[in-house]
């Protein structure tokens, strides 16, 4: 005989404030397993209210937009595309299938802003986005504003008093730990072409103040050990992406100084926010150094690890300027290339985690980056890896192994991931 159905017993609980407090410090793959706990669980996590406090995960990709993909308007008029593109030379693709995602993708809030029609998304961290509404014209200078478009949030950053030669290589890195600090910082690497010196700008929101360098550091902080390589015509590589991780930025720094070079070899660099370098992280190979070459690089931050996804081919593919053709025994043209993909061990050593065939990704044994594919990102909560190839987004999970279609993204390039951050911040002091 069947037992009766009865309710299931209630699990004995928290009040709400406590237990929020301890769900709001586990990461978003438990919070997603808490909600199975019991009904009261359930819905005390969804609530609409509460998610200042808790764990968010990753909501969608911020792009920027092919200036022919765009109507006069400013808006791209192609329909039925899965990504939505409204304004000006950004883009934003949803990722949890969401008919309208929880924050201003649009940045609507930013319309009485002067330059706002010409904003061009930087780098985002924890929630936070760092534009620059200076233009794309070649002699721009470049004007940033900080923004959460989840509260809708903002603060005009004032300008750095210099206005940098139009030759110059320049990149603008955001530095915000929400765990640590309500501050945030902004890391600004100049690259001066003609001497090869690399000098930094940081800016503070706790000060509001702009610091060079160049004319702010002593002579002992710019001979620092770790700072040889700003003048050593070693280059730092801001569109295989930053991360930050505990407050730190970790960027990709290519060797390509001559005479006494600092750095033998690919590097990534660890700067703080005070943009002082405080470490090297050897790139690793796995085929021998000396006779390969990476074509491709990426770093990110995943489950709080420090990840690295690298591509390698011989060098006889990569070195056009050699005479002398690879003869047949090189070139094997039966080899299926792979991606390999790192993590930084607690030895600071990076170590292999995973490696994918080309063939598997994309039905092809050989791509070059930046033309056949790109490393748009790495999911922060899973391990999941993100390419972008012939408009579409793809994705790749390294636990099942199986690679499949996103969304159509014609047109788009530049991805920033964007992680909501609910909580109202005192260090953007606009709202509209």
């Amino acid at each position: 005989m069947d037992c009766p159905n009865e309710p299931e017993p209630e699990v004995p609980g928290l009040p709400d404030d406590p237990l929020l407090e301890i769900l709001s410090r586990v990461p978003f793959s438990s919070l997603c397993r808490f909600k199975c706990v019991s009904k009261s669980w359930r819905d005390l996590i969804a609530n609409p209210l509460h998610r200042c406090k808790l764990p968010q995960t990753l909501e969608g990709l911020f792009h920027e937009i092919h200036e022919e993909g765009l109507d006069c308007d400013g808006d791209n008029g192609e329909a039925g595309s899965d990504n939505l593109r409204r304004h000006g030379y950004v883009g934003f693709v949803g990722l949890l299938g969401r008919s309208l995602p929880l924050v201003d993708p649009f940045f609507s809030f930013l319309k009485k802003l002067p330059g706002s029609e010409d904003i061009r998304i930087m780098d985002t961290c924890h929630g936070l986005l760092v534009l620059d509404r200076g233009g794309y014209t070649f002699d721009s200078t470049p004007s940033y504003v900080v923004c959460n478009p989840a509260t809708r949030q903002w603060l005009a950053v004032p300008d750095f008093g210099w206005t940098p030669w139009p030759c110059n290589g320049m990149s603008i890195h955001l530095i915000f730990s929400p765990a640590v600090s309500s501050h945030f910082g902004l890391v600004q690497f100049t690259n001066d072409l003609l001497t090869g010196v690399t000098s930094v700008q940081t800016y503070s929101s706790k000060t509001g103040a702009w610091t060079n360098s160049e004319s702010a550091w002593s002579l002992e902080e710019k001979q620092a050990p770790c700072e040889g390589w700003r003048y050593q015509g070693c280059r730092l590589q801001p569109e295989r992406k930053c991360t930050v991780i505990n407050g730190m930025l970790y960027l990709i720094c290519d060797s390509v100084g001559e005479g006494q070079v600092v750095l033998d070899g690919d590097h990534i660099v660890a700067v703080d926010v005070e943009g002082k370098t405080r470490k090297f992280i050897p790139v690793p190979f796995q085929i021998n150094k000396e006779k390969c070459s990476i074509l491709t690089d990426f770093v990110g931050q995943s489950q709080g690890l420090l990840h690295y996804v690298n591509h390698e081919e011989p060098e006889y593919y990569t070195n056009y300027d050699a005479r002398a053709e690879p003869s047949a025994q090189d070139i094997d043209d039966d080899m299926d290339y792979e991606l390999f993909i790192w993590v930084l061990a607690d030895t600071q050593e990076l170590v292999l985690k995973h490696t994918v065939s080309f063939l598997h990704l994309f039905g092809e044994k050989s791509c070059h980056a930046g033309t056949d594919y790109t490393v748009v990102d790495i999911h922060p909560d899973r391990d999941v890896i993100i390419f972008s190839r012939n408009n579409e987004l793809i994705s790749y999970d390294m636990d099942t192994k199986v690679a499949c279609a996103l969304h159509t993204v014609s047109d788009a390039f530049g991805f920033a991931s964007y992680v909501p951050y609910f909580s109202e911040s005192p260090e953007l002091t606009n709202k509209y």
